[in-house]
């Protein structure tokens, strides 16, 4: 993982499939949208570092069972949830997808669960490691 932000109240991670994703929804978005869209997610990625919450449901949702939404108003999301990494508060990006519609689709929520299951398995593998 990679921290991609660090504000005052938080630090933004991204996983190696957020990184991969998130090249592959900005070159879905229009052309002529496109930088707009991706500083859009940048600048919501830093008021949620720097706020640690987004208040709007139009720039950030909970999707169910602790899996959130960044949104841009084009339909960039960043699926990810709250958690702590290296002892400081974190959200996690698992992955980023251009959506039209607001319904969640039940394939993303999954991948986002896997991934919190996988990411907090070497979270907790490296804590464990510390302590030794």
């Amino acid at each position: 993982m990679e921290e991609y932000k660090r504000g005052a109240a938080l630090s933004v991670w991204r996983t190696p499939e957020a990184i991969r994703t998130w090249t592959e929804a900005v070159i879905q978005v229009a052309q002529n949208r496109r930088d707009q869209q991706e500083a859009q997610l940048n600048a919501r990625l830093d008021l949620l570092a720097d706020a640690g919450a987004l208040r709007s449901p139009d720039h950030m949702r909970s999707e169910g069972e602790g899996i959130c939404a960044v949104k841009t108003n084009q339909g960039l999301r960043a699926y990810g949830w709250f958690t702590q990494v290296e002892s400081r508060r974190a959200y996690v990006i698992s992955h980023v997808i251009l959506k039209r519609r607001d319904k969640l689709d039940p394939a993303d929520l999954k991948k986002a669960k896997e991934c919190r299951t996988a990411v907090e398995a070497e979270l907790m593998r490296k804590k464990t490691e510390e302590r030794q």
